[in-house]
């Protein structure tokens, strides 16, 4: 855990950065990638990231794969694993994917692994957070970012840290951003040769856990940082219905995912 003393020069430096794009209203590329490096850096150093070879292997391998099929396949997409039990998954601009552990704890084949994975790549394909941070005031983003990243706003820097594990960086996805995600995502599994339907079992996996848990469980942050879920249930629900003709022969599940499994289960979990 890099401490908050050394880490602010640098992370201020990033702002001012941040806040110049911002206030130029557009956004390159090149520019997008290098903060997504930048702030991958900050992520990195502030949450429990699962360095485990076989876990991380499979889930960039599976990310890459759903990526390779969009229309930002020429990104060098990254995908990290965090180390907790919240039920959460980020991206950050320029392809890099955070996706937490009790999301691969809960997720019981490839398909619903698939299904978040391939919502938080339409994320980054459509941009979303490159569009707030054009549309926002520079100001407002760094002191967002700063939040996130670094808790200062609470000053409880560790602890804040996990649960940033789930959300957008700059700012919550708005629920037409996230609808946008979940019919891109959608494709996007499909398009990888995925059966899709991965998406609606896993949501529904959730809602019924938190249900369950009366809105205090590991789900929490998922529906806090995800909004209109069972609206969105039945969006899911309308594309399969739409594509039923097209989902004949798509893989559910593989070896790979329940090796992964496995292998997960015998690793430690930060609490």
């Amino acid at each position: 855990m890099t401490s908050f003393p050394r880490f602010l020069p640098r992370f201020a430096a990033g702002l001012a950065a941040c806040a110049i794009l911002a206030g130029c209203g557009g956004i390159s590329q090149q520019q997008e990638v290098q903060m997504g490096a930048q702030e991958a850096q900050q992520v990195n150093a502030q949450l429990p990231i699962l360095n485990d070879a076989t876990v991380n292997a499979y889930v960039n391998s599976l990310g890459r794969s759903i990526a390779s099929r969009t229309s930002r396949a020429d990104l060098n997409w990254q995908f990290a694993v965090v180390n907790t039990d919240v039920i959460n998954a980020f991206a950050l601009p320029g392809g890099y994917i955070y996706v937490n552990r009790g999301v691969l704890s809960r997720a019981s084949n490839e398909s619903e692994l698939a299904g978040v994975l391939g919502h938080e790549i339409e994320h980054v394909v459509r941009r979303h957070s490159v569009k707030q941070m054009e549309q926002a005031q520079g100001a407002n983003v760094g002191v967002g970012i700063a939040c996130a990243l670094t808790g200062v706003c609470n000053n409880q820097v560790a602890a804040a840290a996990i649960q940033v594990g789930g959300t957008a960086v700059f700012a919550k996805f708005s629920r037409a951003d996230e609808v946008q995600a979940d019919e891109g995502g959608f494709f996007n599994v499909m398009n990888a040769g995925i059966n899709p339907r991965g998406m609606l079992t896993f949501f529904q996996k959730l809602l019924a856990e938190e249900q369950q848990s009366g809105g205090s469980g590991p789900a929490s942050a998922w529906f806090a940082d995800h909004p209109g879920t069972q609206d969105r249930i039945a969006d899911i629900q309308r594309l399969l219905q739409e594509n039923a003709s097209k989902l004949n022969g798509l893989r559910t599940d593989t070896p790979a995912f329940q090796s992964m499994k496995r292998r997960l289960s015998q690793l430690p979990l930060t609490r």
